[in-house]
């Protein structure tokens, strides 16, 4: 069975107020080629569908329009469960019903002992619950951290699984020693989020939703499948797309990139070599994000950067540091001039610009003539 492994779409997302829906279906769009190209048998969704419990109608339109594409239109059975982002609700809403066309949509806890059975493979859907959740459920007072959750979970199917089944865990978590990224929300404040990698050594596939980085863990049998798209300028350097699964004899797992309609670029330099376009960038239209020295006499730069690099979304000014040291300048034997550089050389390290001679000679005109 060749099985496509998605999750961590957020649609909806925003990125510092831009919106994302259009470069979100760029990267569908692939996807859904992908799968009637290559004969997926099988579509995966690891959790965080959407990027907020309550999506713009915009974002429910586009969620409904691909997984119709996916499920309908290229008739690949579904298998989704809701992450910390989603709406349990919303999700979960006919999903019994839409299990008629192979689409299951898993939120609710009390569904995580039946798998999603297709041939002679077990999926066991958990979707993502914090810790008073499950303490409540299966009232358990020893439940204090996600691992204890995920212990009791895995405990509980444990006690049914069918070992001669080829059994995959779809969950939506936190496993120890993963690399995180700024865009992903904290699953709980104050309490521990790592899942032990020792508790699924009862399933052959482990595919995971809610970190960003598609290797975000080395493991044989864990695997991320990563967000859709880079969403926070800490993932700038990270690929992006999704993986495909083939469960033959040894699992083969392997990671599609997807190419994004705006990448992502993190810039630190001057403004000088910025403005004068002396950094040669892939893609002026990319979303950048400027940390740059040289801001402290340019008037509005963010909209003379947004000339040339239009989709600008921050700009932070870096104040260069040097080492201070009294002026030498004898103000009692020196022109106003000498006094003048002196305090440009020591506060901006550099000569007098041709605006700074302008407003000396403005304010000093007698001195000034002295030092033509």
């Amino acid at each position: 069975m060749k099985i496509l492994h998605t999750a961590d779409w957020h649609i909806g997302r925003r990125l510092n107020g831009t919106d994302l829906l259009s470069d979100q279906m760029h990267v569908l769009d692939q996807l859904i080629e992908y799968i009637k190209n290559e004969e997926i048998d099988l579509c995966v969704i690891a959790g965080d569908v959407f990027d907020r419990s309550n999506p713009s109608q915009a974002a429910l339109e586009l969620v409904n329009e691909y997984l119709y594409r996916i499920n309908i239109g290229l008739g690949v059975p579904v298998l989704a469960i809701s992450g910390n982002h989603d709406s349990r609700s919303r999700l979960g809403y006919g999903s019994r019903w839409f299990e008629k066309s192979n689409y299951h949509m898993r939120t609710s806890i009390g569904d995580i002992l039946d798998p999603v059975i297709i041939d002679d493979h077990h999926f066991y859907m958990v979707p993502y619950m914090d810790v008073l959740e499950a303490k409540q459920y299966f009232k358990d007072e020893s439940i204090i951290s996600h691992h204890d959750v995920y212990r009791k979970v895995t405990g509980e199917i444990r006690k049914r699984i069918d070992h001669d089944a080829r059994n995959i865990f779809v969950g939506h978590m936190f496993i120890s020693d993963a690399k995180s990224s700024d865009s992903e929300r904290p699953l709980s404040i104050g309490l521990s989020e790592e899942v032990g990698t020792d508790l699924f050594t009862d399933f052959e596939l482990v595919l995971l939703g809610h970190l960003h980085h598609p290797f975000a863990i080395e493991h044989d049998s864990i695997f991320y499948s990563g967000s859709l798209l880079k969403y926070s300028f800490s993932e700038t350097r990270q690929p992006k797309g999704f993986r495909v699964i083939d469960t033959g004899e040894e699992n083969e797992c392997r990671f599609v990139p997807a190419e994004s309609k705006c990448d992502l670029v993190h810039y630190k330099g001057s403004y000088d070599e910025v403005i004068n376009e002396k950094v040669a960038f892939r893609d002026n239209n990319a979303y950048f994000k400027f940390e740059l020295t040289g801001l402290e006499t340019i008037k509005d730069p963010m909209a003379k950067l947004k000339m040339i690099y239009p989709n600008t979304l921050e700009l932070r000014p870096v104040i260069e540091t040097r080492e201070s040291s009294m002026s030498k300048v004898d103000v009692n034997q020196s022109t106003d001039r000498e006094i003048f550089d002196a305090f440009i050389a020591q506060v901006h390290g550099t000569e007098l610009t041709a605006y700074q001679e302008d407003l000396f000679k403005q304010l000093f005109k007698g001195d000034a003539d002295e030092t033509d």
